[in-house]
C-alpha cells in the first residue's frame, strides 16, 4: 500500500520528487534493541533452556505448578520465548527472575546440574535482574511506538527520550548508582556490600552504549531538526525565510488565522491533517503543496500526513 516503487509513495513523489518516506519505526527498533554483550547474552540463552526444560512436557509443567502453589507464589508458570514476537524476551525473563527461587528448586529435584550451575555462579542473580530491568524499559517503549494517533513526530519524541535515558543511565551506573533499575537495585540491596560489582558495571555500560549506538544508527532522524510546519504552522519560532516564495502569502494567512489555530489547538496533529474543516481564506492545494515539498524546515512527514494532506473541502 505505501510501496516506494508502484503504490502511494511513488504517487506521492510524482507531485512532490523532494517528500521524504521513512521505513517502519517499530521494526527499526526492534533491530536495534537486539543488541546484547557475551556475558548478557549467555544469561539468556542459560533462561531460555530453563524455560524449554519446564515446558517441554506435561509432567514437569504440571510438577513445576504444584510446586509454585505450594510455595505461595503469585505466578505458577513460565513463558515460552519466541524471537518473532517483541515483547516476548522481556515477558519471559521478567518472569524468570520473579520465580528464580521456585525454578532453582525445580532443577535440584530434577537432578539438572548443567542447568542448575548458572545460579549458582556469583553474578547469575544481578544480571538476570538487569536484564529483566532493561528489557522492561524496552517493551514500555515499544508500546508506545504501537497504538493510533501515533505519527512520526510522536515517534521520534519518544525515542529522543528513550536516547537521553540511556545517556542518564550510563552516567548513573559509571557513578555506581541502580537505583532506576528496580530488580537490580533489590538484588544489591539484599548483598552485604550493596556494591555494583566492576565487571558487571562494565557490562551494563558497555550493553547501553551499544543500545545508545544502534538507536543513532537506524535512526538518523535524530540529527534533524525538520518537520517544524507539519508539528506546528502557528509557531512563533517558524521563520517565514523557509517557506517557498510562491506560497508565503498563503502561509502568513493560515498563521494568523485565529479560527484555524483555535482549531489546531483542540485536536490533535492526526485529527488536523484528516479534518475537512479548513480556513475559507486559504488555498488548500497550494498548502498542501508547501507541506509536502522538502524545505529546510521540513522533510520528515508520516505517510498518513502525507495522504491526509491531498483531501480538499
Amino acid at each position: 500500500m505505501l510501496g516506494s516503487k508502484s503504490v502511494f509513495q511513488k504517487r506521492v513523489k510524482e507531485v512532490a520528487p523532494n517528500a521524504k518516506g521513512i521505513h517502519c519505526v517499530i521494526h527499526r527498533f526492534a533491530l536495534a534493541s537486539k543488541t546484547l554483550p557475551g556475558e548478557l547474552c549467555k544469561i539468556l540463552e542459560a533462561v531460555v533452556k530453563c524455560v524449554n526444560f519446564v515446558k517441554a512436557g506435561d509432567l514437569n509443567s504440571r510438577f513445576f505448578q504444584n510446586l509454585c502453589r505450594d510455595m505461595d507464589s503469585e505466578h505458577e508458570a513460565l513463558l515460552f520465548y519466541s524471537k518473532v514476537r517483541w515483547l516476548s524476551k522481556g515477558n519471559v525473563v521478567d518472569r524468570v527472575f520473579e520465580l528464580r527461587g521456585e525454578l532453582k528448586l525445580f532443577l535440584e529435584v530434577q537432578g539438572k546440574d548443567d542447568l542448575l550451575s548458572h545460579f549458582n555462579e556469583v553474578l547469575w542473580e544481578p544480571r538476570l535482574a538487569y536484564l529483566a530491568d532493561i528489557f522492561e524499559q524496552l517493551n514500555r517503549l515499544n508500546l508506545k511506538l504501537q497504538g493510533k494517533d501515533r505519527n512520526v513526530f510522536h515517534l521520534m519524541d519518544c525515542l529522543r527520550a528513550f536516547l537521553a535515558k540511556l545517556q542518564k543511565w550510563q552516567r548513573k551506573i559509571n557513578a555506581g548508582k541502580v537505583a532506576m533499575f528496580e530488580n537490580l537495585s533489590t538484588v544489591l540491596d539484599e548483598n552485604e556490600n550493596h556494591l555494583l560489582d566492576p565487571s558487571l558495571k562494565t557490562e551494563i555500560t558497555q550493553h547501553l552504549k551499544s543500545l545508545e549506538s544502534e538507536l543513532k544508527k537506524y535512526f538518523p532522524e535524530f540529527e534533524e531538526e525538520d518537520g517544524k510546519l507539519v508539528r506546528n504552522p502557528f509557531s512563533g519560532t517558524l521563520d517565514i525565510a523557509t517557506i517557498l516564495i510562491d506560497v508565503q502569502d498563503e502561509f502568513l494567512d493560515l498563521k494568523n488565522d485565529s479560527a484555524a489555530k483555535d482549531l489546531y489547538e483542540e485536536r490533535s496533529l492526526t485529527h488536523q491533517a484528516f479534518s475537512k474543516q479548513r480556513p475559507d481564506n486559504v488555498n488548500t492545494s497550494k498548502l498542501t503543496r508547501i507541506l509536502i515539498r522538502e524545505t529546510p524546515a521540513r522533510k520528515v512527514v508520516t505517510s498518513v500526513q502525507m495522504a491526509a494532506l491531498f483531501l480538499e473541502k
